[in-house]
């Protein structure tokens, strides 16, 4: 049986989509309904992922506060988007503990599943009927006052963390930092407790030369939840071959995205141009690096790329890449595989 047989179609993990931010940023540009409605124009719910078999998604937590700035209000209308705001990282901590609410409001109300160890993760995968569940993602560590803050999250449910966002913190440089000064004494702290406590470390937004000493200050692999590649695109938030390569060597996972900026420059992105950069990562390090990211409820009113609409077209996308030759080995690496073995890795 193919793995891409569409009465058979593969469980699916996202590593990244922005859920509690869609509600609490009135829609962040997309339209508002319940949640289990499959909703014209809102790029996640949960009919699409049933439709998708998307069964696992890392639920981020991104406690920014929106603002008016008018530099980025312009960089906004440039990318034809809906949304013409900015997000500042003021008190973070404020916006946390409503994160956390959202998604157990969410977990009551729909019968999604809060996933904290390993086994509720298979359990979820495997089971026979569709089930959906989340895993706990905080995107940017600035709410952390210290590292054993941490300990504190976990017990809340969070099981993955962002060392940086786009913007510099006490734990490390970022991908628009000015200058790379890497991981900080703090942020290897940071990493060795999560180490310790079976929290996933996320370099998605972090600048290269953290990215890569975090690698390096790690016990257990690590992910880029939510990026693509610097040289089929040059793009600051998208990874350069040198980390690429240490993340390979790692074990570690890179989720690639949905968001048109990180694929192309031209006005309109499209499956393929996302497909490209798949085929960067196969060709240069193989399949068992791959992982897909989507950033679905954070694109912030951009275009999503055309025929990768919303997140019930990623079987889509895994049969076009087994059209380009990838096995069915590769394609269940992409889809959950991969993932299952780094969350094996820190979770036990």
């Amino acid at each position: 049986m193919k793995a891409t047989n569409p009465a058979n179609p593969l469980p699916v993990i996202d590593l990244h989509e922005d859920i509690t931010m869609y509600y609490l940023g009135f829609g962040a540009g997309e339209p508002l309904d319940d949640y289990n409605v499959d909703l014209p124009g809102r790029d996640a719910d949960i009919p699409k992922y049933m439709k998708g078999n998307v069964r696992v998604v890392f639920a981020s937590i991104f406690p920014g506060t929106t603002t008016f700035n008018l530099k980025a209000v312009k960089e906004s209308l440039k990318r034809n988007s809906r949304r013409i705001t900015d997000t500042i990282m003021r008190y973070p901590q404020t916006k946390l503990f409503e994160h956390f609410r959202v998604l157990y409001m969410l977990s009551e109300a729909y019968g999604i599943k809060i996933l904290e160890s390993f086994n509720d993760v298979e359990e979820v995968l495997n089971a026979e009927a569709f089930k959906l569940g989340f895993i706990i993602h905080l995107e940017g560590a600035e709410a952390l006052d210290d590292p054993y803050d941490l300990k504190l999250l976990k017990k809340l449910g969070l099981r993955s963390l962002g060392l940086t966002w786009n913007y510099n913190n006490r734990w490390g440089s970022s991908c628009t930092s000015r200058k790379d000064y890497g991981l900080t004494p703090d942020g290897e702290e940071l990493v060795k407790v999560a180490n310790e406590e079976g929290v996933l470390i996320d370099l998605a937004h972090a600048s290269k030369k953290t990215a890569i000493e975090a690698i390096e200050a790690s016990k257990k692999p690590v992910i880029v939840s939510h990026a693509n590649v610097k040289s089929v695109h040059n793009h600051p938030r998208n990874v350069d071959d040198d980390v690429l390569e240490a993340l390979h060597k790692c074990g570690g996972v890179i989720g690639v995205t949905a968001v048109s900026s990180f694929i192309t420059s031209k006005p309109k992105a499209t499956i393929e141009d996302l497909i490209n950069h798949v085929l960067y990562i196969y060709e240069r390090f193989g399949s068992h690096i791959l992982g897909i990211g989507t950033d679905f409820h954070g694109l912030l009113g951009s275009s999503p790329p055309e025929g990768f609409e919303s997140v019930d077209r990623v079987q889509h996308l895994l049969t076009l890449l087994s059209e380009k030759g990838l096995g069915d080995n590769d394609l269940r690496n992409i889809a959950y595989s991969n993932v299952m073995r780094v969350l094996k890795a820190v979770f036990t």
